[in-house]
Order: structure tokens, then sequence, then C-alpha cells
């Protein structure tokens, strides 16, 4: 149960950033900038919500607009095709990375209905500095502490300096890379080309 509350916030806040701007990310550390992020979308999730299809889709559409303020779908999509992003091209990859987040979100919206997330506890470590890219970006690993009906489970937001702004680029769940975890998906498909891929990807939105 906790392991599912876990991939539930986890991927709520990838289709769901916290809504910031640009001056505050630049004044602001990256712990700071995850926190708030984290806060809304509990908010958000634990708000009364019609059990209508209406209703659903009302507070879906509220998280999807937040979407894109503190996580990197980009970085996300690259690092889920691993080798095969290099045989997208430019237009294939823009509309890759926007299906993908949809069939991500999607899959984590229907497994939100039910679930109550007022008793969870979050607690937060210092941030992390790590060694900055070779382009010179800055990156950092936020370590947290999800607390649900007694167990706890640890969770590391990976995060880097873009754009003077600080945003997520993987999530880390007891020992496991989210990324990592697509790109191995993605890696025994080497052989479908980015139009199959694509197309795939289309119908699972569609549905």
């Amino acid at each position: 149960m906790i392991k599912k509350i876990v991939f539930i916030i986890v991927m709520v806040m990838i289709c769901a950033g916290s809504t910031f701007s640009l001056a505050q990310a630049q004044e602001e550390l990256p712990g700071v900038v995850l926190k708030r992020c984290i806060d809304d979308v509990i908010l958000i999730l634990n708000e009364p919500v019609e059990t209508t299809d209406a209703g659903l889709v009302h507070r879906n559409q509220r998280l999807f607009d937040k979407a894109g303020e503190v996580f990197d779908f980009a970085s996300l999509s690259m690092g889920a095709l691993g080798s095969n992003w290099r045989r997208f091209s430019p237009i294939q990859r823009t509309e890759f990375i926007g299906l993908f987040s949809h069939v991500v979100a999607d899959s984590y919206f229907s497994r939100m209905e039910g679930h109550d997330f007022a008793d969870v506890l979050i607690s937060y470590d210092e941030a992390q500095m790590l060694p900055p890219t070779s382009s010179g970006v800055r990156r950092a690993d936020i370590p947290t502490l999800v607390s649900h009906n007694g167990v706890k489970t640890p969770v590391v937001y990976r995060m880097l300096e873009k754009n003077s702004a600080w945003k997520v680029y993987d999530v880390i769940i007891e020992g496991v890379s989210m990324v990592a975890n697509y790109r191995e998906q993605y890696r025994v498909r080497f052989m479908d080309t980015p139009e199959s891929m694509i197309a795939e990807l289309k119908k699972k939105v569609a549905k």
C-alpha cells in the first residue's frame, strides 16, 4: 500500500509541478522548490472531488495545468529512451515527449481513486550537491522519507538547474531509479522504429 501511495505522489509530481515565477526559482534552493511543489500537489489530491467523470477530469486538468514547472519532461523522455533517443528526429523527439508524459500521467491518475493522502507525512533532508555535468549544469539530490500507516519509504529526487530554475529529472524510490526502469522497458525494443513507438503512444493517449 505504501509503495502505491509513494508512486502516486511521485507520478502526480511529474504531471503537476508547482507554479512559481522564474525570479523566485533563481532565489530559492532546490529543496525549497521541491517541497512547495509536493505541498501543492497533496492539497489538490486531498480536496473533495466529484466522483463523476466530469469531476475527475476537472481535477486531473488542474494537475495538468501545472505541468512542466518543476519536472523536466525532456530529460525524462531522453533517459527513458536511452540510446534509442539518437534515432529520433527533433520533431519526433518533441512528439514523443508530449505523448510519453500523458501516458505516464494517465497511468497513475487512474490509481488515485479511493486513496486518502491526508495522513501522508514527508520529511526532507538537506540537499546533497552533486558534481556538475560536463557542460557545467549544477545538480542536486533531495532525500525525502514518505511515511504512511507506520511504513516509511525513502525517495530521492534528482534535480538540475536548467534555465536558472531547478527541475526534477529522476526519482529514486527505495534505490530504484524511475528513469532506469523506463529505459529497461524501451531497451528491449531497439528494433522498433521511432514511428512505431510514437504510434503506440498515440493509441494509448486516445483510449
